[in-house]
């Protein structure tokens, strides 16, 4: 999985296919990768309404693996978009920003979804630390310093793209798992 802030989206028919505007390298070997193909992946925006991307799938050309080209506006095994994720973390479900349909305010849960802002915080209150400390260690193997904590999309980024993103069914938010 790779994740790139410098993205454009196309709309072709029902939908909007992520064109990355740099090229990547594998995350495991940094060899070349080259386009495989598409893969649909649906996304609830900010407003509610469910948006087809179509990510490029990429293979490496050394050690064979497919990954995901991602573009920020999604957090990696998520439904909802980045902003409305964002908006929860921060405690502000009422008002997100909604980075793909539009970049105005929006609603991004609607009535009956409490459900889901609660297990997204409870996700959250989990992933923290572990996205902090892969974080504390990038920067300190390639000494970079901050002066500031990282914004989500930012720490995100940097954990997917240092092949470090867990996989979701390792994290369990439902209180049946968690007994």
């Amino acid at each position: 999985m790779i994740m790139t802030p410098d993205y454009s989206l196309v709309a072709r028919t029902a939908f909007l296919f992520v064109i990355s505007n740099v090229t990547n390298d594998c995350p495991i070997c940094n060899a070349e990768l080259f386009a495989r193909g598409w893969r649909p992946r649906v996304l609830i925006d900010g407003e509610g309404e469910k948006i087809i991307l179509m990510p490029r799938r990429l293979m490496c050309s050394k050690c064979k693996r497919i990954h995901h080209e991602l573009p920020d506006c999604i957090v990696p095994y998520k439904r909802h978009c980045a902003g409305t994720i964002e908006a929860i973390v921060d405690g502000k479900p009422e008002e997100t920003l909604c980075l793909v349909a539009c970049s105005a305010s929006c609603s991004a849960l609607h009535p009956g979804e409490e459900g889901t802002a609660r297990r997204v915080a409870k996700w959250w209150r989990i992933m923290l630390p572990y996205l902090l400390n892969i974080f504390k260690s990038l920067s300190g193997k390639y000494k970079i310093r901050y002066r500031t904590m990282p914004v989500f999309t930012e720490l995100v980024r940097a954990v997917v793209n240092s092949n470090n993103w867990t996989f979701p069914n390792l994290i369990c938010t439902r209180s049946a798992c968690m007994s």
